[in-house]
């Protein structure tokens, strides 16, 4: 009989710790959170990208991770006309400021646009841009791009922040009619932070 193999204490301590500091109920004001299903979170090997060096873009505009993190927990917030995807990453070592290094990196080389393919359904990334980002982290930045699907064009904001080997990743959509100051609703982002500082 093969040995089950044992997860390091590190990681462990680490998943109880996303486990505390992930959004519940209704910490954010105004919205509603919740754990979603198995099925419906998307990840890395959902996502294929098109061109070259633009796939860091393309997980924190589809709702994960950049990078190759040891455990996360994702949360889905509903209200005031967005539908926010959080993800909170813990990595190992030095990977958690390696993954905002490559975003960075990504956003700078991709700013043109891309096609990626997320659960088989083509989506077009116009401009991405860095947006303001929030205080408070050990990293931070922002990003927003309009993204075409079906013939329909949608903004999708993003909001990336790090704090010692963790990240957080939240990603918006408008529920509503988008107006050009839409944004990730500071309600989530400041809750996030909050509990992962």
């Amino acid at each position: 009989m093969k040995a089950t193999p044992q997860a390091s204490a590190s990681v462990v301590a680490g998943a109880a710790g996303l486990d505390r500091m992930a959004l519940e109920g209704r910490d954010a004001g105004g919205f509603s959170v919740m754990v979603p299903a198995a099925g419906d979170v998307v990840g890395q090997r959902d996502v294929r990208v098109a061109e070259e060096g633009c796939d860091s873009v393309a997980y924190v505009l589809s709702g994960t991770v950049v990078g190759e993190p040891a455990s996360t927990r994702v949360r889905e917030a509903a209200g005031e006309g967005a539908a926010v995807t959080v993800v909170l990453a813990e990595y190992e070592g030095q990977q958690a400021q390696r993954a905002m290094d490559d975003l960075s990196t990504a956003v700078a080389e991709c700013a043109g646009g891309f096609t990626v393919t997320v659960n088989g359904d083509e989506r077009k990334v116009g401009k991405a841009a860095p947006e303001l980002a929030p205080e408070g982290a050990d990293q931070a930045m922002a990003l927003g791009a309009v993204v075409e699907r079906n013939g329909a064009k949608s903004p999708v904001k993003v909001v990336v922040f790090r704090k010692g080997a963790r990240v957080g990743y939240v990603s918006a959509v408008p529920t509503d009619k988008a107006d050009e100051d839409f944004a990730v609703p500071a309600a989530v982002v400041d809750a996030q932070l909050a509990k992962l500082l």
